[in-house]
């Protein structure tokens, strides 16, 4: 078997990169999985469940670990010794993975924690210049919007929203879903994962609508960038081991709220954005909605509601 490679995912949260690491797992030669590598990043973050854990990145570990080691008598200071660290174990992780899969492509996806995505990019092509970076991007209202459900268990105590799905009552109204707070998180994490790209262009650029529309050209573009084989046998196998029936026991457009594979569809976002929602997002994200082809303008705006109509009933789920 040749020496394993590896290639990186790069997207917001909610972009759809779980589901294109799974259809990529269908290859008889790539390994996608997520390392978490890059970003000097740790905090703990609560669960769904109510527990609590840390996000970690490898860098941020082995910055850690290096303040204990004795790297000196390796002929090594403390930068040195961190990259050769970091090289080191990554390698480990592709002989590894290669070693029990059997293949010798690695594909790691990456959604940048907040505030890191700059960080991520300058790691992976100065750690790892041959590898190719492959770009997924999402429409930046459905990632605020698959975002928010996400995290209805982890930060949304107290809000409207949560009472909605959580605690309804009878007759109870939603007239609007989002808050300034959560639009201004996701907004700007989107823009990260857009504007990190803003000099020097990923190898390989795919998004979530093309996914939707046209999944077999989609992986043929990427199969293409990190050299591989992309015959229709190979990708329609990729494509059906990786449906949202089979990711979620559900058919598209089912909505199970704060799952991992959520609802599967596109423009969603029209369901929950209200004129206060559409004006503050185009503050945060107005240009990379345009530099990204979502929107020629910020003419969208004037068509949404003042308000919502959402009616929630307990064992009922209506927009009306």
């Amino acid at each position: 078997m040749d020496k394993p490679e590896i290639h990186f995912i790069i997207s917001a949260p909610r972009s759809g990169s779980t589901w294109l690491t799974t259809a990529l797992n269908g290859h008889p030669d790539v390994f996608g999985t997520e390392h978490r590598l890059f970003g000097n990043f740790c905090e703990v973050w609560q669960n769904n469940d109510g527990s609590s854990s840390p996000r970690i990145t490898f860098d941020k570990y082995a910055d850690a670990f290096a303040m204990h080691y004795f790297y000196q008598f390796m002929n090594r200071n403390y930068d040195s010794f961190v990259e050769d660290f970091k090289k080191s174990f990554v390698n480990f992780l592709c002989h590894f993975a290669s070693g029990r899969t059997g293949k010798n492509v690695i594909v790691d996806k990456i959604t940048p924690y907040p505030g890191t995505a700059g960080l991520v990019v300058e790691e992976i092509r100065r750690l790892f210049p041959e590898s190719k970076i492959i770009h997924l991007v999402r429409d930046g209202r459905d990632v605020l919007t698959s975002g928010t459900f996400d995290w209805l268990l982890k930060d949304a105590e107290g809000t409207d929203r949560h009472e909605f799905y959580f605690n309804p009552i009878p007759g109870m109204k939603l007239e609007r879903f989002f808050d300034a707070k959560v639009i201004k998180k996701w907004a700007e994490n989107w823009c990260e994962t857009i504007d990190v790209f803003s000099e020097v262009e990923p190898d390989v650029s795919v998004t979530y609508e093309q996914m939707k529309s046209d999944m077999h050209g989609a992986l043929g573009s990427i199969f293409a960038g990190i050299g591989v084989e992309g015959s229709e046998q190979v990708i329609e196998q990729c494509v059906a081991s990786s449906t949202f029936e089979k990711m979620s026991g559900r058919p598209p457009g089912q909505e199970e709220p704060t799952a991992k594979a959520r609802k599967g569809i596109v423009g969603d976002w029209r369901n929950y954005f209200t004129l206060i929602d559409g004006e503050l997002f185009d503050a945060f994200a107005g240009e990379q909605l345009k530099k990204m082809g979502y929107e020629p303008d910020g003419e969208w705006i004037k068509s949404l509601p003042a308000k919502l109509e959402m009616i929630r009933e307990p064992g009922v789920d209506h927009t009306i």
